[in-house]
C-alpha cells in the first residue's frame, strides 16, 4: 500500500519510523553489539525496515547495496539471517537514516536532502550510499550539520 503524506500523515509516519529504528539503537551506541549482529547476521526484516524506513524502491535498495532486484526479492521472501557483508550495509544504512532523523528533526526532511547536490561533500548524498566509505561521508556530513559546520 502506498502512503500519501499529508499534514495529518506526517506525524504519524514520523513515529513509525522512530520506532523501527528504535529497535536497532542497542547496536548504534556499541561497537561490540554492532560487531556482534553483523557477524550473527541481521535477519531479513531488517531489510522490510530499511525499505520503509528509506521509501526507496526495490531497485534502488538492490543497487545500493550491490544486490540485483531479483536477489534481494529473494532475501525479502526468506526468514533468514543475511551475509555478514549485507548485514554491515544495512545496519550502516539503518544508522544514517536514525542519524538523519536526528539531524533534520523529520525524516522527510532527510530524504529531501538526500537527493540535493552537497558542497561540503562535493556530491549528491544519495549517490554515496552504495558503500560503508560514502555511508561514513554522508555520516560526518550529518555531524558537521550538527555542529554548524556547513561548508
Amino acid at each position: 500500500m502506498k502512503y500519501y503524506e499529508t499534514e495529518d500523515t506526517a506525524p504519524q509516519q514520523q513515529s513509525i519510523v522512530a520506532e523501527m529504528l528504535a529497535h536497532y539503537h542497542s547496536y548504534f551506541k556499541s561497537p561490540v553489539n554492532k560487531l556482534s549482529v553483523i557477524k550473527g547476521g541481521l535477519s531479513s526484516k531488517s531489510l522490510l525496515d530499511l525499505l520503509e524506513i528509506s521509501g526507496s524502491t526495490r531497485f534502488d535498495l538492490a543497487k545500493n547495496l550491490d544486490l540485483t532486484e531479483p536477489t534481494l526479492r529473494k532475501h525479502l521472501s526468506a526468514p533468514k539471517e543475511l551475509s555478514t557483508s549485507l548485514s554491515e550495509h544495512v545496519l550502516f544504512l539503518l544508522e544514517l537514516y536514525d542519524k538523519g532523523l536526528d539531524t533534520f528533526g523529520s525524516i522527510q526532511e532527510f530524504k529531501k536532502w538526500l537527493p540535493e547536490y552537497n558542497i561540503g561533500i562535493g556530491a549528491k548524498p544519495n549517490d554515496l550510499l552504495d558503500s560503508i566509505t560514502g555511508i561514513n561521508i554522508v555520516m560526518n556530513e550529518l555531524h558537521r550539520i550538527d555542529h554548524g559546520i556547513l561548508a
